[in-house]
């Protein structure tokens, strides 16, 4: 069986100039996402040609990872979130008594309980199953990384739909995902707004 290579664009040369003509840096991680430096998070939104720039590199990408050596103020984590997409908060989670200021928009993960919400999301999911209108985008802000690796994993949706024999697509496409919690229905392969590109969209 032929191997199937990752359908994964490089990222436009012209997003990569407007980054950096910013004064920050973008490249690519393998074999997804991208990383941006030195892309100040708080105080001033960018330039609106900046802000598509990253729009476009995290639709085609699948991530965008920003690099800071300091943690992010919560008031510019939250203002920096709706930079793109639906350029709006959805927070439907429970508020962990270490959350900042008690803010319901922030859904504080840990494993130590007494610094967060323990055991969310330990299988394959998409954030925002339960919501019948999907999230555009999903910002986490990882102030420490576990010592030993945290078992998280991230997938390319189009690439996983890529990655299906032809009749497997053919039976994917007419199947859909049911969330147990809410009873939402998605579709199991949807066409990507940004990307046209057909994926995968499952949530065990």
């Amino acid at each position: 069986m032929t191997e199937v290579k990752p359908r994964v664009a490089n990222i436009n040369p012209a997003d990569i100039d407007a980054v950096v003509t910013y004064g920050a840096a973008l490249a690519p991680l393998e074999p997804i996402g991208a990383v941006i430096r030195d892309l100040p998070l708080s105080g001033r939104k960018p330039p609106l040609k900046v802000v598509k720039a990253i729009e476009r590199t995290m639709a085609t990408r699948g991530f965008v990872v920003f690099k800071s050596p300091t943690p992010l103020p919560t008031d510019a984590f939250l203002e920096a979130s709706c930079w793109w997409g639906g350029q709006e908060l959805h927070s439907t989670h429970g508020v962990h008594p270490a959350t900042p200021g008690g803010n319901a928009h922030l859904f504080r993960l840990s494993n130590d309980l007494s610094e967060g919400i323990r055991g969310v999301g330990p299988q394959w999911h998409n954030d925002g199953s339960f919501n019948p209108d999907t999230f555009s985008h999903a910002g986490y802000h990882m102030v420490r990384a576990p010592e030993q690796g945290g078992g998280t994993f991230f997938a390319h949706q189009a690439s996983a739909f890529d990655a299906l024999t032809q009749s497997e697509q053919q039976h994917w496409s007419r199947l859909s995902s049911v969330n147990s919690a809410s009873g939402v229905v998605h579709p199991l392969v949807h066409r990507h707004p940004f990307t046209g590109l057909r994926c995968v969209w499952l949530h065990l």
